[in-house]
């Protein structure tokens, strides 16, 4: 990336941390919560949360973009494992790093991928963000689209990338994230039991040379032998403590900009 581009991001999120008060604020809370339990002194808090702004806007500009040449696949195999049962797989992954390329940088490793997204970025560019998704042979719809198409692409052999601590979820439940009670999205758990689909846990991250990483770091199965919602806690506790490794792994990279930590609503 040229100098000056680089740059750009610095000057931009600055700009916008200082004038973006509920944004701020929503990120500053949910720092507050994840550095007490992690033990990390309060001061952290500034450093970090400028941190995260300079990312996302970092993230903005390498999407738009298209960047994709640097990137590094790590645990493929389970991947691999995954698509092996023939029925597709569910990837739930965290806002961390540039999630957005790494959905990208798995189609053009020739996979079927399949993405469920709301308002991206802003509502004026939701549109073009969509655009280059489908320029990419990504599938794209939305919660209302409901599960008829993501099941098709699972029959198909192909993956279903779902963003782990979205607030684009219709249903939800309640599992502990570090140390409180929050509403994680159902959907993923869901979907794969539907499915009879592996659930794949991911995450992406940016290395200080300006590469990027996906990373698989685990699988697990529906078990059709317990109950439904048995079953479906039993996924979703999973995922959300994949997603919590995720996130106290590089917080300064984690782009969430509502406030995580509230009263859970019913699924």
């Amino acid at each position: 990336m040229p100098a000056f581009l680089d740059r750009l991001p610095r000057v931009t999120s600055l700009l916008e941390f200082a004038g973006s008060t509920n944004r701020r604020r929503a990120v500053e809370t949910n720092l507050d919560r994840i550095l007490a339990w992690r033990g990390d002194p309060p001061w952290e808090r500034e450093r970090l949360a400028r941190a995260i702004f300079e990312s996302y806007h970092r993230f903005f500009l390498e999407y738009l973009s298209q960047r994709t040449a640097d990137f590094r696949f790590h645990g493929m195999e389970r991947l691999y494992e995954a698509l092996a049962t023939g029925s597709g797989a569910v990837i739930t992954a965290p806002h961390v790093g540039n999630w957005e390329l790494g959905g990208l940088a798995v189609a053009r490793l020739g996979f079927r991928v399949h993405v469920v997204t709301g308002v991206q970025f802003h509502r004026s560019v939701t549109g073009l963000a969509r655009r280059l998704k489908e320029q990419a042979s990504i599938r794209v719809s939305t919660p209302l689209d409901g599960f008829a198409p993501l099941t098709r692409t699972l029959r198909e052999g192909g993956l279903v990338v779902l963003l782990a601590d979205g607030d684009v979820f219709l249903r939800s439940l309640p599992v502990e994230l570090f140390g409180a009670t929050v509403a994680f999205p159902a959907g993923p758990a869901l979907l794969a039991r539907r499915a009879s689909a592996p659930l794949v846990f991911a995450h992406a991250e940016r290395r200080p040379n300006g590469e990027h990483h996906v990373f698989f770091d685990g699988l697990e199965r529906p078990r059709p032998d317990l109950p439904l919602r048995e079953d479906l806690m039993r996924l979703t506790r999973l995922a959300a403590a994949s997603t919590e490794r995720a996130i106290a792994e590089h917080l300064d990279q984690w782009c969430v900009f509502r406030p995580l930590f509230r009263t859970p609503r019913a699924a």
